[in-house]
C-alpha cells in the first residue's frame, strides 16, 4: 500500500496528536528551517505581486493549492495581498502589501501575470479562505481620498467570490467617482481564473435516467464477474440490490464484520488504474476474481461501488457515517480514484467535529487533501479551545 495509506503506523498516538496539533496551531515539525523559510518567501512574494521571484523560485516542493492563515490561497495572495486583520500602517500590515485594487499599472501588470502562472500550476480559485483571513477591507479613490467603496470581506469566501464582492463594491462607488479603471482590473483577474484550462470538449448534462441505468448494472449481479471480501472471507456474497436480499443472514456489515460484494471487471478495470492492474491475468485477482479487503467494512465497499458506477451514495447508505466516509477516501486513494475521494471531501467535511476531528485531520494531511485542510484549519479556528484539550489532554 502506499505510504499515505499507511499513515501514522508505527508512530506513538502522542506522536501523532503533537503533529496534528502543530500542522493546525502554528507549528510546522518535519519541515526543515530552510524548507519552510523557502515557503514562507514564495508566500510573500506572491502577496506582493513578485512575478520575477516567483517563476525563479524553486516551487517543486511548494503546493499551490495550500491554504495559509494570512493570505489564504494562492489566488487570495496575488489579487489581494494580505488578508488577516493586523496593523495596516506597519511593515507586515496589508498596506505594505498592496492588491489589484491599490497597485500601480505596472504592479497589476506584474499580478496578472502571476496568476497566469499559478493557475497554469495548478493554483484553485474555488478554495475558500480559513476564518483567520479575518480582514475587512474598503478601498479609497485615487484622486478623492473621501471617496472609498463598501467593505468586502475574505473568510471563508473562494478568490472568485472575493473578486466578485469587489467588483460590486466598485461599481457601486461609481455614483460618486469615477472607478472604472479598477473594474477592468477586476474583471481582467476574473477572466484568468475563470478560463477552463482543460481540454476543449462538448459537455452533456447527466440525466437521471442514465444514472439509474448504472445504478441497474451494479445491482445486477449475474453478470458480476469479480468478489470483493471484507473482513474475514467466510460469508455468503451480499446483494448489491437492496430489494434482494442476501444469501444468508450473516451478510456482514460494518466494523470489520465479514461480508462478500459483487462487482464487474470491466467498470473496475476502466474506473481505477490500480485495480485495472490487480485484475491483469498476472495477478492472483485477476487469477481468482477476487478482491480481498480485510481491513474495510462492508459498508465502506458498497459506498465506494456506488460513487464508482453512479456517483451517488447507494440507498442503504444515504446518511454514512464519518469512519465510513474516511475509510472510502483512503481506499479511494490506494486505488487512484480522484473524482471519488472529490466526492467523499465536502460530505466529510460537513460531518466534521470535534469526536472525529483528528481522524479526519489525519487523512486530509496524508492525503493532501486542500479542501478537507481548510475545512480543518476552519474548525480548529472556530474550536480551538475544544482542540487543545482533546489533542492536549
Amino acid at each position: 500500500s502506499c505510504p499515505a495509506c499507511r499513515g501514522s503506523q508505527g508512530l506513538s498516538r502522542g506522536a501523532t496528536r503533537a503533529t496534528t496539533l502543530g500542522q493546525f496551531l502554528g507549528r510546522r515539525p518535519g519541515l526543515g528551517a530552510m524548507a519552510e523559510n523557502i515557503e514562507c518567501s514564495i508566500w510573500d512574494a506572491l502577496a506582493m505581486g513578485e512575478e520575477s521571484i516567483v517563476r525563479r523560485a524553486d516551487t517543486s516542493n511548494f503546493s499551490w493549492t495550500a491554504v495559509h492563515a494570512q493570505f489564504g490561497t494562492v489566488i487570495h495572495a496575488v489579487c489581494f495581498g494580505l488578508i488577516a486583520n493586523l496593523d495596516e500602517s506597519a511593515v507586515d500590515g496589508y498596506k505594505a502589501y498592496y492588491d489589484l485594487v491599490t497597485d500601480d499599472d505596472d504592479g497589476v501588470n506584474k499580478r496578472l501575470g502571476l496568476l497566469n502562472f499559478a493557475m497554469e500550476h495548478g493554483a484553485d480559485p474555488h478554495i475558500v479562505a480559513p476564518t483567520s483571513c479575518d480582514d475587512a477591507r474598503s478601498w479609497e479613490h485615487d484622486d478623492d481620498p473621501s471617496l472609498s467603496t463598501q467593505e468586502i470581506h475574505f473568510a471563508g469566501k473562494t478568490a472568485v467570490g472575493c473578486l466578485l464582492a469587489a467588483k460590486r463594491v466598485l461599481l457601486l462607488a461609481l455614483a460618486d467617482g469615477d472607478w472604472t479603471r479598477k473594474v477592468e482590473r477586476i474583471d481582467q483577474a476574473l477572466d484568468i481564473v475563470s478560463l477552463d484550462r482543460g481540454r476543449n470538449a462538448v459537455k452533456f448534462p447527466v440525466f437521471e435516467r442514465l444514472l439509474d441505468t448504472w445504478a441497474a448494472v451494479l445491482a445486477d449481479s449475474s453478470c458480476a464477474d469479480v468478489v470483493i471480501e471484507v473482513g474475514q472471507p467466510s460469508s455468503p456474497p451480499v446483494s448489491n440490490n437492496p430489494a434482494r436480499p442476501p444469501d444468508s443472514g450473516d451478510a456482514g456489515g460494518s466494523g470489520g464484520q465479514p461480508g462478500r460484494l459483487q462487482a464487474h471487471s470491466f467498470v473496475l478495470r476502466a474506473a481505477s488504474p490500480v485495480l485495472a492492474a490487480m485484475l491483469s491475468q498476472s495477478m492472483r485477482e485477476g487469477e481468482q476474481k477476487k478482491i480481498m479487503l480485510p481491513d474495510c467494512s462492508l459498508s465502506t465497499v458498497q459506498v465506494l461501488l456506488s460513487l464508482m458506477y453512479t456517483s451517488s451514495l447507494p440507498p442503504e447508505e444515504e446518511n454514512p457515517a464519518v469512519d465510513t466516509l474516511v475509510e472510502a477516501m483512503q481506499q479511494a486513494h490506494c486505488w487512484q480514484l480522484p473524482h471519488v475521494v472529490d466526492m467523499l471531501v465536502p460530505a466529510t467535511a460537513k460531518l466534521l467535529d470535534i469526536k472525529n476531528f483528528e481522524s479526519v485531520c489525519d487523512l486530509a494531511l496524508r492525503l493532501n487533501l486542500p479542501n478537507l485542510l481548510v475545512a480543518c484549519r476552519n474548525y480548529v479556528s472556530s474550536h480551538e479551545r475544544e482542540v487543545r484539550a482533546k489533542l492536549n489532554p
